[in-house]
């Protein structure tokens, strides 16, 4: 394997194995594009259930109503990333506090061209 597709390799390896983190890639607009083994394991959805759906689907109705996904994405586009701890909506309407970063990704002109989303389920030590 030349040293170029081993790299390759072990960055996607390394995406989709980490379980402690959801990592999810967006499109421009929220649609999940990508999702990895922490995303499973904390959101609760398996990776064909969700794909194509929009991220808002993770966010409490009021926040949903108060157009806070949206927020978080427009901040991101602007500022390059977003941060946000509140409580998110598992697969089944469990609730459960989350700790999410938001990274604009951008092509070689500097167009946004999709998101990176970070989630940590947050422990009620990590709350306090």
């Amino acid at each position: 394997m030349e040293k170029r597709d081993l790299l390759e390799l072990l960055h996607r390896q390394m995406i989709t194995e980490i379980q402690d983190y959801a990592i999810i890639l967006l499109d421009t607009d929220g649609t999940i594009l990508s999702w990895n083994a922490g995303a499973e394991k904390i959101k609760g959805y398996k990776e064909e259930e969700i794909l194509g759906q929009n991220f808002r689907i993770f966010y409490m109705p009021q926040d949903r109503q108060a157009g806070l996904p949206e927020q978080l994405i427009e901040q991101a586009k602007k500022e390059g990333r977003a941060r946000h701890i509140g409580r998110r909506v598992k697969k089944g309407g469990m609730i459960f506090w989350g700790s999410i970063l938001i990274t604009a990704l951008h092509d070689d002109n500097g167009e946004v061209i999709g998101f990176t989303k970070l989630t940590k389920e947050l422990s009620d030590n990590e709350m306090m």
